[in-house]
């Protein structure tokens, strides 16, 4: 750019230079006869000239516009430091129907939103809620087979529901990250935990690129926004560590209490062949005083054994399911004790795993419709699992019994 400015430069001196009378090169030019090189030679230069000049005047115009975007962006940056802030909206919307051994069917439906800004450009702040309906056909009465005193009705039933998601605070010093309040939180591959509304002090320090250790302290909170009555929460705590091996392969192995079950887990993932890939988790409960279930629904229905309690799920899966077009199959296999949880709400799997145990096999199929759309089909062919000496208060021991489920949904995330 400095290059033509001179060249420029230099051909209009020569050219006022020649133009202006009384100097000596004026004067040569006045008395030398022009000649037709010549002639075209100036010609030549004055369109060089004139090229230049418009050439100078647009990039004057594209730096008037560059500084003034410059100054916007000054002014945007100004406001933000003064507080100035953008809520980040992001949710996940979920309609299915599922028919179990019962013959009864219900249809699920349940929105999530959740919204996060930061404030000062120091911490975030966090809001969700999350919104469920549960409508059950009508069934013909039947007598409960975990309990022959009691009968089932077989009215039809709607339950709606609205549960406070999170509601948090949380802040970032280097590799460590901090947050308190309502939040969501997975432990391992979620056989135990994997849920939201979790009342706890959280923090994640990314010791490595492979290697972070996660860490959770507080309640196991009652979360519904809407409640009858009052049920009683339990402390919670845990310590996660995860080692990734490669961007598809990891494990990891934690420890934790929900009172006043205290927990043992390991887990991980691995590809195998192709598409082909493996996960699992194990969970060992070495609490085996389990306390009796009473008029705040805390405790267990089923006691007497002393025995501990494990439960395991492996799962064989092929392809993947993130954009449009993907399918994912895979084969899920769950063996897991009677009285392994206390409460079967705080598992990612809640929907299978009860506190009356699981023993058999699930078939997953899922495809992508779009990049933020799923379609669902999961089928169960499986049995509960109870543990031998364990009776309810009238010395009933939990029969064995079918768990057979079809279940088809979509969901999305936005």
């Amino acid at each position: 750019m400095k290059e033509w400015k001179k060249q420029a430069a230099a051909a209009l001196a020569v050219s006022l230079a020649a133009a202006m009378p009384g100097t000596a090169l004026a004067a040569e030019a006045a008395e030398a006869p022009e000649t037709e090189d010549q002639a075209a030679e100036v010609a030549q230069m004055k369109e060089e000239i004139a090229a230049l000049t418009a050439r100078l005047s647009a990039l004057e115009k594209q730096l008037d516009e560059a500084q003034k975007a410059g100054k916007a962006d000054d002014k945007s940056k100004e406001e933000k430091k003064k507080g100035a802030s953008e809520l980040q909206w992001s949710g996940s919307t979920k309609m299915g129907y599922m028919y179990n051994q019962d013959k009864k069917g219900s249809v699920k439906s349940e929105i999530r939103l959740k919204a996060k800004t930061k404030v000062d450009d120091t911490y975030d702040v966090a809001f969700g809620l999350k919104f469920k309906s549960t409508s059950e056909e009508p069934v013909p009465a039947t007598v409960d087979p975990n309990d022959p005193k009691h009968v089932r009705d077989g009215h039809a039933s709607e339950k709606n529901k609205v549960k406070l998601d999170e509601a948090s605070i949380g802040r970032a010093f280097g590799p460590v990250y901090l947050k308190a309040g309502v939040q969501s939180a997975t432990v391992g591959e979620g056989l135990w935990i994997g849920k939201s509304s979790l009342n706890i002090f959280s923090g994640k320090y990314d010791m490595t690129p492979r290697d972070s250790l996660f860490v959770g302290y507080g309640r196991d909170s009652q979360d519904y926004l809407a409640e009858n009555e009052k049920t009683q929460s339990r402390l919670l705590k845990f310590v996660d560590y995860q080692h990734h091996f490669g961007s598809d392969a990891m494990a990891g192995i934690y420890l934790g209490a929900q009172q006043p079950d205290r927990y043992l887990g390991v887990y991980g993932e691995t590809p195998l062949i192709g598409k082909l890939s493996l996960a699992g988790e194990f969970v060992h409960n070495t609490n085996t005083d389990k306390p009796d279930e009473n008029h705040n629904h805390y405790g267990y229905v089923y006691r007497g054994s002393k025995s501990d309690t494990d439960g395991y799920f492996l799962s064989l899966a092929y392809g993947q399911a993130k954009k449009k077009g993907d399918f994912r199959a895979a084969v899920n296999y769950f063996n897991v004790d009677q009285n392994l949880f206390m409460d079967d709400g705080y598992t990612a799997f809640d929907d299978y795993v009860t506190n009356d145990g699981l023993l058999g096999f699930g078939l997953v199929l899922d495809y992508m419709t779009s990049n933020h759309t799923k379609l669902s089909l999961e089928r169960y062919w499986a049995h509960t699992k109870p543990v031998a000496g364990n009776v309810d208060r009238d010395g009933n021991e939990l029969p064995e019994s079918p768990y057979y489920t079809t279940y088809v949904k979509f969901t999305s995330k936005f």
